[in-house]
């Protein structure tokens, strides 16, 4: 028999081959369009570990995740950074809870806000002073919102601290006409051991998955309206790790491969913020994974099973075992949650085509929360994309968490409304390895009295008062300080006394009114430069300015006149 094909034999050999280059191609075509999953996760209040700071040791908190694992112990998020790419140089945009938290979810910065109450605050044509002051407005374009549009079922686990800031940190007004629904209960009542406490937080967890509802969320699992104070539950101001995930897995379990809408998850964990979940006491770390876990957001629950994640006194041992400080365990805890999450995925076969990314809503290293320091500014990030990000991979360039928002409407393929315009920069090119060199050439932030411009290199940052406030400053007035403490000749940067007056004792320069910094030479921003470079100091003036007439009818001294 000859082994040469016949002619015949090879026309449809070559046909059979031409037809499987089509299937090929359109099957990759086909993985190439899929628009990816996305879970966001954001930690409260924490500092990157790639800080260059010898005071590493000292902090009361790690500073980061943990990649490298000398410290703390992160198995799973670590696994992320080599599944991943890690970012090194992620800035937030405005360092405090709830501007960052409006920032991630619109792309716009926070003096952008079209929240009520901030717009009552500073009324077009006064200097706006974003802090923990910005909300969603109503119906005002946002992430989910869009992403809904563009065919995404959207969900919430979590932190909010962006809706009703008025209603949340005034229990007074609950029950009134200005929040009918929620209601009030003794601060020292134990919802364990009063069915009425019990009741009336279940009752209020539920208002607040409906006010959540209304800003694009389709499913909305368990909430902490703020920050766990904001409970105003003295029993229930601990944090509970399992109760946040367990709502992330039961959303996760709503969803297969082979649906036809992806998800955009929204996750915000209430960790590290204080209760310090690192302190102390004689019986244990009592803010945290010495806790009692029947304490939630919707009361005292001993009905819930926490069986995806290991028992908080193992996971204690674990730390111990593997010879770190188990003042540490708190980042273990949180990082089983991850590692829960990973796992669900993996079971439901949704791993391959989800974006997972990891995050703080600002720093806190050396107070710089509320500041314009690295300390405040700089975030730890991380992204995994099976489908799309190379394992193992890294970005040093700048990135703002404003590129979040552009970032996942990009890659949903959303539409935006004409009006609608965001101030983040797509970094699909990145996570794809199209593009390794830089997307932006600087970063914008502003908090309080305070904007800055920030490069590779050199940050500028600028101070100014409103015109009211600077006639009391030249006519010698004093403004208040925290505590005990003397009035000060200059006003703190933002309204809350207590972080300017540390933030302030940190930050040696904190009310300087022009401030230039080295970043690679002096990365802890010591030494203020602004009178020995003049032509650095006048481009990053320039570039400030560009930014600030974007904002109509917000003035910020010589800058916008």
């Amino acid at each position: 028999m000859s082994c040469i094909p016949s002619e015949s034999s090879s026309f449809w050999l070559v046909r059979l081959c031409g037809l499987l280059l089509v299937f090929l191609g359109l099957a990759l075509s086909c993985s190439a369009a899929r628009r990816p999953n996305v879970i966001l996760i954001i930690t409260d209040d924490q500092s990157p570990r790639n800080l260059p700071t010898p005071e590493y040791a000292t902090l009361v908190s790690p500073p980061g995740f943990g990649f490298g694992g000398d410290r703390v112990l992160t198995p799973h998020i670590d696994r992320l950074a080599r599944e991943g790419m890690v970012m090194s140089n992620a800035n937030v945009s405005c360092p405090v809870c709830s501007p960052s938290r409006y920032t991630t979810l619109t792309g716009r910065f926070a003096t952008r806000s079209q929240g009520e109450v901030f717009k009552r605050l500073f009324p077009f044509g006064t200097m706006a002073r974003p802090e923990n002051n910005v909300e969603l407005g109503n119906d005002e374009a946002n992430l989910p919102r869009l992403l809904q549009a563009a065919g995404y079922t959207t969900a919430w686990v979590g932190k909010c601290h962006i809706l009703d800031q008025e209603i949340l940190e005034k229990p007074k007004l609950w029950g009134t006409a200005a929040a009918p629904g929620l209601k009030r209960y003794p601060l020292e009542s134990d919802p364990r051991t009063n069915p009425k406490t019990n009741q009336a937080m279940r009752d209020n967890q539920q208002w607040w998955r409906s006010r959540i509802r209304k800003e694009g969320f389709d499913w909305v699992g368990a909430v902490y309206p703020g920050n766990l104070l904001e409970l105003f539950n003295r029993p229930s101001n601990v944090h509970n790790v399992e109760w946040t995930t367990r709502s992330v897995l039961d959303f996760l379990n709503t969803h297969s491969p082979d649906g036809e809408q992806p998800f955009f998850l929204y996750y915000g964990t209430t960790i590290p913020h204080g209760p310090d979940p690192w302190a102390k006491s004689k019986t244990g770390f009592n803010n945290g994974i010495d806790s009692d876990p029947g304490y939630t957001g919707e009361g005292y629950r001993t009905d819930l099973d926490y069986s995806f994640m290991p028992s908080r006194s193992s996971i204690k041992k674990e730390v111990a075992a593997a010879g770190f400080d188990v003042k540490h365990a708190w980042l273990t805890w949180f990082d089983h949650s991850i590692g829960a999450i990973l796992r669900k995925l993996d079971e439901r076969g949704l791993a391959r085509d989800t974006v997972v990314i990891v995050t703080s809503d600002h720093g806190t290293w050396r107070y710089g929360k509320t500041t314009l320091y690295e300390g405040g500014l700089k975030v730890p990030l991380v992204m995994r994309w099976p489908a799309g990000i190379r394992p193992g991979s890294s970005y040093p360039h700048l990135v703002l968490n404003t590129d979040y928002a552009a970032t996942l409407l990009d890659l949903a393929g959303a539409k935006l409304p004409e009006s609608y315009k965001l101030d983040g920069l797509s970094l699909a090119p990145v996570l794809r390895g199209e593009q390794s060199g830089p997307l932006r050439e600087e970063t914008f932030h502003e908090i309080g009295f305070a904007r800055a411009v920030k490069t590779s290199k050199w940050k500028y940052i600028a101070v100014r008062y409103p015109q009211e406030i600077q006639r009391r400053i030249d006519a010698g007035e004093k403004f208040p300080a925290f505590g005990d403490a003397p009035p000060n000749p200059l006003p703190y940067l933002v309204a809350n006394k207590h972080l300017g007056y540390h933030s302030s004792r940190h930050n040696p320069n904190y009310f300087q009114k022009d401030q230039l910094y080295d970043l690679e030479n002096d990365p802890q921003e010591k030494t203020n430069l602004i009178d020995r470079h003049p032509e650095v100091v006048a481009d990053l003036k320039a570039r400030l300015r560009k930014y600030l007439i974007t904002f109509p009818d917000r003035p910020f001294g010589e800058f916008t006149r």
